[in-house]
Parts: C-alpha cells; structure tokens; sequence
C-alpha cells in the first residue's frame, strides 16, 4: 500500500493543500478549528510528512556530519557520544563518516554540505598541515575536536597534548627511570606530534641523553598489532628500555603483550604509561596507567561550539581541557628501591 499523500490530507480534511502545508510547518494564520481537522486527517490516515524534504526547502537539513578516521579505536566512541547527546538534545541528528583519513573520502562527505544535506560538521580526523579546511571553514560551521590545524582559524577542542607528554615522561623519571623509551604512529595529526616533542622535551630537561634505538613508530590507526610490532622492536634491544611511554593505550596494551611474549613482567622489569584512559585500559592485568583525556567532555564541548555557529555566531574558539594522570599497575619503581625527584617545572 502506497503511503499516503499531503494532497489527500487536504481531501480528508476538507480544505486546500496550502492550508495543510501552513499547519505542518506551523506558518501562516490558520484557525484552531482547521488545525484540528488537518491534525485528525493526519491521524486517520497515517500520514508521515517528508521532514527530508521539507528541511532541503528551507535550507536546513538538522543533520551534522561527525568525521572520525576510524571506529576500530575507542578512543573515539566517548567523544562521538558526547557530542550526540548535545545535538541531540538541540534538535539534531548525526551522520557518522568514517573517513580512514582519505582526503577524497573526506570531500565525498563535504559536498553533502554543499548539497545541503547537513548543517555542519565536527572534524577528528584533521591532519595538522590541512590547507583545505581554512576555505571550508569560510563556507560552512565547522568545529575540530582532538585533532587540529594549527593555521586554521577554525574553533577547536583539545587538550594540551605536548603538557601531557612531558607529565608522563616526568612521572616514569621520577620513578628512577632513565632508559625511556617512545612509541608513537606514522600518521599526521597534531596530537601525535606533539606528544613526541613533549616526550623528547622532557628528557632534554631531566638531562636524559635521547637514544636514538628507544624511539619507534606503529602503524597510523594505532593498532594492537602495530604496537606489539613497535615495542617488540624496542624491546629486543641488548640494553632495552625499562620504561615506554606510548601515545595510544591501545598501542599500550600492544607493549604489554610485546613483553608477556618475551617473559618480561610488567611492571617488574618495564613500566608502561598509554595515553587516552580507553575503557580497555582498566579492564586487563595489568591494569594500565595512562594520560585520561576528557573525552565525553571535549565531544559536547565540540557540538556546542558548533550549534553556536549554526545560529550565527563565529568561529575561531581554541579550547584546551584539562588531563589527568591515572597511575594504575603497569608502572613502577626503576630499581624498586630507588627513586629520584623531578623539577617541578615539568
């Protein structure tokens, strides 16, 4: 059976198509005894208005795009909550685009703006040198979230990852560790970057020679297997690390089994800090120490930010949550009776 139709609304109802469309979009002066009778034809008949359509006519969808490289990580699972609970809240749908950093990819998802398919956007997959996104951003509301690019004047939420870096490379000195070694990913966003130059800072401040051998890179979607691949590397070093700081926890949990599978306890004979505070990193023994960023926070944050602009104000916001160091069971004294303090200008 065909659904039915606006014009035999009007039909049932007794009056004009235009009257019906008045009611439905509630324009126009319509009395309350024909406002009953179009409610109740709708009613009998079942009729579902074409809110697609009707908001194509009126040059809003009520849909924002939320980009993310990948749904493999949770990482991005709180922040995509966040940020449809807030939108939700306001009216709004979402349409999740999975973009695996592919810039065509991305563009595909663009021209639904541009066909007015959706209102505005929420990027997080955003590579720090973008040029792209500058013009994007003079055309359509858009707001980053966890990924930016620094040239951009376009709103963005974050936390301050190199401040990060170099807490938890203090934190592993202050536990006596002075063979630390790094584990990062070959992607280009901004937060991988600056978590190397904290890293690297920190050691330059604690005067701890940079090894040049205690530096590796997993894959850039922050795999399991890549960071099982990396620490593996890192760890079959005659004189390997006794600490690793990885910029992911799940890059993390790769170390923790890159170790079982060499007979290495942990946190006895290496420390292991992640970065992230993922559900996982709590759920497994170890149990993982990490950098917690506020990620449910940070997503409503960022559809905030954006309704903001859909209603006309400007862009251009940067916004910096605060981290948390969680310290849990995979990090521990090096040696176990010996520890050393740090400058607190860390």
């Amino acid at each position: 059976m065909r659904a039915p139709t606006i014009s035999q609304v009007a039909k049932e109802a007794g009056i004009s198509v235009a009257t019906v469309s008045r009611v439905m979009n509630q324009k126009g002066a319509v009395s309350p005894e024909t406002t009953q009778k179009v409610l109740q034809a709708i009613e009998r008949l079942g009729y579902q208005p074409n809110i697609w359509g009707r908001n194509l006519r009126r040059g809003e969808s009520q849909v924002v795009l939320v980009m993310v490289p990948n749904v493999t990580n949770p990482y991005y699972a709180p922040i995509i909550a966040g940020a449809e609970d807030t939108l939700s809240a306001a009216g709004y749908s979402i349409m999740l685009c999975i973009t695996n950093m592919d810039r065509a990819r991305r563009r595909h998802y663009v021209d639904l703006m541009r066909n007015r398919r959706a209102d505005g956007a929420i990027l997080m997959d955003i590579s720090v040198d973008d040029r792209d996104m500058v013009q994007l951003s003079e055309e359509y509301p858009l707001v980053q979230c966890c990924e930016y690019c620094e040239s951009a004047a376009i709103s963005h939420v974050s936390i301050d990852n190199f401040s990060a870096a170099r807490e938890a490379v203090s934190r592993l000195a202050a536990l006596g560790h002075t063979r630390i070694g790094y584990i990062g990913a070959k992607n280009s966003f901004i937060s991988t970057a600056l978590r190397h130059k904290g890293y690297r800072s920190a050691l330059e401040e604690l005067s701890i020679p940079l090894h040049p051998g205690y530096e590796d890179f997993a894959g850039r979607d922050y795999s399991f297997s890549t960071g099982v691949e990396a620490a593996g590397r890192l760890l079959e070093q005659k004189e390997r690390p006794t600490a690793l700081f990885c910029v992911s926890d799940v890059l993390a949990l790769g170390a923790l089994q890159a170790a079982r599978e060499r007979g290495l306890r942990v946190p006895e004979d290496l420390s292991v800090v992640g970065f992230d505070d993922v559900e996982y990193a709590s759920m497994f023994q170890p149990r993982l120490t990490t950098i917690r960023q506020p990620c449910y926070r940070m997503g409503a944050l960022a559809a905030s930010l954006l309704l903001r602009q859909m209603q006309g104000e400007a862009g251009g916001q940067a916004m910096f949550l605060p981290h948390e160091w969680v310290s849990r069971d995979s990090t521990a004294p090096w040696p176990l009776n010996h520890t050393f303090s740090v400058s607190n200008d860390l």
